[in-house]
């Protein structure tokens, strides 16, 4: 594996100086990713899933837990000691736009990480290989950022994460703010990119179209907590969680003349302040029993992973609140 995750916590201190108690952002989740696979983490916003993601490449400290990279702990790494994991484990950040220096040119954007890391280069070269490894031509290297579309600006970052070739990209909702069709040329690109550099990869996202393109294996989160891994396919023919099924219900359909059941979330996602009691999805489970009230669920399985006391049959349907839209 090149990388595994154990029992990871993040928590995040509240109160007042006198007073103060911490929130768990991240609440004990256990993850694999293999070299050359994509593994996707997906839930509503506020689920925990960016601060997983920079919790694994140590940009946010972590409360408990293992990290792994590579066959090494790299959890108690601070400091300049994480400077050689850079090399290897590349971030992609949600603004495509953003996250580039408006005061340099594309050129120069996408070989910093040979300045940073002092690898020595034919910086110039350099460039344009990236840039056509990221379907641009040569011409983009004098531009700013402000020169470039969404798409151009996020293979502009793509180049960049790529250039001192990771064994692992952390790309943080990597379509967000692009056209449609747009979204499907950079999921192309990092499929491509995959198979031809070995990458393995990490995706952040609440799009599950982006999920079933690209990830082998998914995680649903909910409050910070793992509530379903497995296959990506085999998650989306017959999800068993209750929130994994409401979340693929509200997957918009292409086809406009597919019917398709809805299934409705009542109330708001509860505050980490006051996490429910038992399992912490019942407040809104359509399928809630009286034993979800008050014992938390373990999760159950191997490869196909679940946090529920009655997990879903396939295709099964809540008993009382359903939404058919057409």
């Amino acid at each position: 594996m090149i990388l595994s995750v154990r029992d990871l916590q993040v928590s995040f201190p509240v109160g007042r100086l006198m007073q103060r108690s911490a929130i768990l952002g991240v609440a004990g989740v256990s993850f694999d990713i293999a070299a050359g696979e994509t593994f996707a983490l997906v839930g509503e916003s506020g689920s925990g899933k960016t601060t997983l993601a920079r919790a694994v490449n140590l940009l946010q400290p972590i409360s408990a837990g293992e990290i792994t990279f590579d066959g090494q702990r790299i959890d108690g790494l601070r400091g300049a000691t994480t400077k050689p994991l850079r090399r290897q484990m590349a971030m992609m950040f949600q603004d495509p736009v953003g996250s580039l220096s408006p005061r340099m040119q594309v050129r120069d954007i996408v070989t910093e990480p040979f300045r940073v890391h002092g690898v020595q280069a034919d910086l110039r070269a350099e460039a344009d290989r990236l840039l056509s490894l990221v379907g641009l031509s040569g011409d983009f290297a004098n531009r700013f950022p402000h020169q470039l579309s969404g798409g151009q600006a996020r293979r502009v970052g793509v180049a960049r994460a790529i250039a001192l070739d990771p064994k692992l990209i952390i790309a943080d909702e990597p379509t967000a703010g692009l056209d449609v069709s747009v979204q499907g040329e950079v999921l192309n690109l990092l499929n491509d990119l995959r198979e031809r550099l070995g990458l393995a990869m990490l995706i952040i996202t609440h799009n599950l179209h982006v999920v079933h393109h690209v990830a082998d294996r998914m995680a649903v989160m909910y409050l910070g907590r793992f509530v379903e891994t497995g296959e990506t396919e085999a998650i989306f023919q017959a999800p068993a969680h209750p929130y994994t099924a409401a979340l693929l219900s509200a997957n918009p359909e292409p086809d406009p003349d597919k019917a398709k059941d809805r299934i409705s979330l009542p109330a708001e996602v509860p505050s980490l302040l006051a996490r429910p009691r038992g399992c912490e999805f019942h407040t809104r489970c359509p399928w809630a029993q009286a034993r979800c009230t008050t014992e938390a669920p373990a999760t159950q399985g191997a490869d196909r992973r679940v946090a529920c006391h009655f997990p879903l049959s396939p295709g099964a349907r809540p008993p009382a609140i359903r939404e058919t839209a057409q």
